[in-house]
């Protein structure tokens, strides 16, 4: 979006084009400022909504959707505005965005032509999945952008399992806002530190008997999931969890609507549980493992979803949280539930210093979430010589 295309929607069937973002910005320049904007401040972000903020577009996207329309970018032309607005002139934009251009180079006529200045690779990778940006717009939606949150992990980045390492994006270390650099760099730091970990301290362990038994364990309860009686079809099944996921969990939820697919996730669980699957092809044997997978995970996100709602956090991170007595977004973006004005919840700045931790009981069979204090950055600092010796002796790793 960096390239400012022009952004439309149409029908179910590609037809009837509208230009459905003009009835919101009171200029072409503040339009074509946000689309890039869009494009610079990637992610979803609650705190850019306000005052025709970047986010807007997101939620604008998500509006036309919600009609049943469709929305694409349109590579080959330029933003179209409405009759009170003016024609595009990159010369118009706002100086963050038309600093950001002429320090590129990227003041070319059409999008095409920026994009194949800025980022030729982009439109080689869509060409390879069938995509022609020269000759046909790109279809879009608003995506869910970052896991915020993860597994927890100490200062090697071994999870409560000892001997297993989480490392990148899976880890509970990048925060609730975007993965910017700071965030990539820390992930890659901490795959470095988990093999340094291996190395010293695991490097002489061999597997056990009890390793083994697990192993049997796992394929004997993994037997049981096949059941020719059965009405769960494996993919039909995570198509199921697929959409409840991103209806309810994405990037707009509901607290009444994340707990009633909390309770559906867990009857789902359930009813696999007690029926099994139903499948015909061995590879389906496969898809099966990875249904039950998503059907107690899932149940597992929802929970925890649903527990950091009812704290009252409000919007935070990558989601909006939607309320009826919060900030109207814009008049004319409503409720798909309700008809009403889209208002959300503003993000409760207090929860700041705590994190909320959701772990499994395995006597129970049941998700526990708890606070926990955000870790601190330590403030203690060896000498030179007392800290070399204990990285030579190996105290380090204890």
């Amino acid at each position: 979006m960096q390239v400012i295309p022009r952004i439309f929607s149409t029908d179910a069937n590609g037809k009837d084009e509208r230009e459905f973002l003009t009835p919101f910005f009171p200029s072409m320049s503040k339009m074509a400022t946000d689309i890039f904007l869009k494009g610079y401040q990637w992610p979803f972000d609650p705190q850019r909504i306000e005052n025709l903020q970047s986010s807007l577009i997101d939620i604008l996207v998500f509006n036309e959707n919600q009609k049943g329309r469709r929305v694409f970018m349109d590579f080959l032309h330029n933003p179209i505005g409405g009759k009170e607005m003016s024609e595009f002139k990159i010369e118009d934009l706002e100086p963050e965005a038309l600093n950001y251009l002429k320090a590129t180079g990227a003041m070319q006529k059409l999008p095409i032509e920026r994009l194949e200045h800025m980022n030729r690779p982009a439109i080689d990778i869509y060409k390879e999945h069938d995509i022609d940006l020269y000759t046909e717009p790109l279809e879009i939606s608003v995506c869910s952008q970052h896991n915020n949150g993860g597994f927890a992990i100490d200062k090697w980045w071994q999870s409560n399992i000892k001997r297993t390492f989480v490392i990148g994006e899976m880890a509970g270390s990048h925060g609730i806002k975007r993965p910017g650099g700071s965030a990539l760099n820390a992930g890659q730091v901490g795959a470095s530190r988990a093999a340094e970990y291996i190395v010293n301290v695991y490097a002489d362990d061999t597997s056990n008997i009890e390793d083994d038994l697990q192993v049997k364990n796992s394929i004997e309860k993994i037997s049981k999931l096949f059941c020719s009686d059965s009405d769960l079809i494996p993919q039909q099944v995570i198509s199921e969890i697929q959409h409840r996921m991103t209806t309810f969990a994405g990037h707009i939820r509901k607290s009444e609507n994340a707990q009633k697919a909390l309770s559906d996730a867990i009857e789902l669980h359930k009813k696999i549980q007690s029926k099994g699957f139903n499948f015909e092809n061995p590879k389906d044997f496969i898809t099966a493992i990875q249904a039950e997978h998503l059907a107690f995970s899932s149940i597992g996100y929802l929970k925890v979803i649903v527990e950091l709602l009812n704290t009252g956090s409000g919007s935070r991170g990558s989601h909006l949280v939607l309320t009826d007595d919060g900030i109207e977004i814009h008049p004319d973006v409503k409720d798909p539930d309700n008809g009403k004005s889209l208002k959300f919840k503003p993000e409760n700045k207090d929860l700041r210093n705590s994190i909320i931790r959701i772990q499994l009981d395995e006597n129970t069979g049941i998700f526990e979430c708890r606070s926990v204090p955000v870790r601190s950055a330590p403030k203690d600092r060896k000498a030179f010589e007392p800290a070399w010796t204990d990285y030579r002796q190996g105290k380090i790793y204890n």
